[in-house]
């Protein structure tokens, strides 16, 4: 294979995707300066910051109505998508015991190809921050782009979902939070 492309599994995985599908018609770029010509945090109504959007087998009832949303901007002077550059040891398992996500975003740590195709580096706290992320995932054959809003969900003061070691870089939160929705 050329320079621009990754064999898997016998087919070919294009380097840089070119040609998304948004996932359920969402287009960040047009979402982003919406959100920022109204002087507003994005909310995305499609995956709610609601008990709806966790799944009602992860935890026991009393527990998922106990759950709260925060963005990181509400708990973090200086947020960061990625503070010097990722790592496999960024990462911390949640409430919930995700640990094959652990496993997974720590392997693709590895693969700084892939990883930069999942994780755009159009984005961030600090330049054009809306509250709106978005990550891109290979399903069936093709690029998918998938938009969140940033609210997190927490349990008793902790992370539900994965988190990262260093209390300012949110990569692998919002991360596992796209690959929910």
């Amino acid at each position: 294979a050329g320079p621009c492309r990754q064999r898997q599994e016998g087919r070919e995985i294009k380097q840089h995707p070119q040609n998304l599908r948004k996932f359920k018609s969402q287009d960040f770029r047009e979402l982003r300066a919406s959100c920022l010509s109204q002087g507003l945090l994005f909310e995305d109504s499609t995956f709610p910051a609601h008990v709806s959007s966790i799944g009602p087998s992860l935890l026991p009832q009393e527990k998922l109505w106990r759950i709260q949303w925060k963005r990181p901007t509400e708990f973090q002077r200086n947020p960061h998508l990625i503070t010097d550059g990722v790592s496999r040891f960024d990462i911390m398992q949640g409430e919930i015991g995700d640990c094959w996500m652990l496993a997974a975003l720590g392997s693709l740590t590895l693969r700084k190809q892939f990883l930069e195709n999942v994780l755009p580096k159009d984005q961030g706290f600090q330049e054009d921050y809306a509250g709106i992320f978005h990550f891109r995932f290979w399903q069936y054959g093709e690029w998918v782009d998938v938009v969140i809003d940033d609210r997190l969900p927490f349990l008793n003061g902790r992370y539900l979902s994965v988190h990262p070691r260093t209390s300012n870089e949110f990569w692998p939160s919002l991360l596992e939070k796209a690959y929910a929705k």
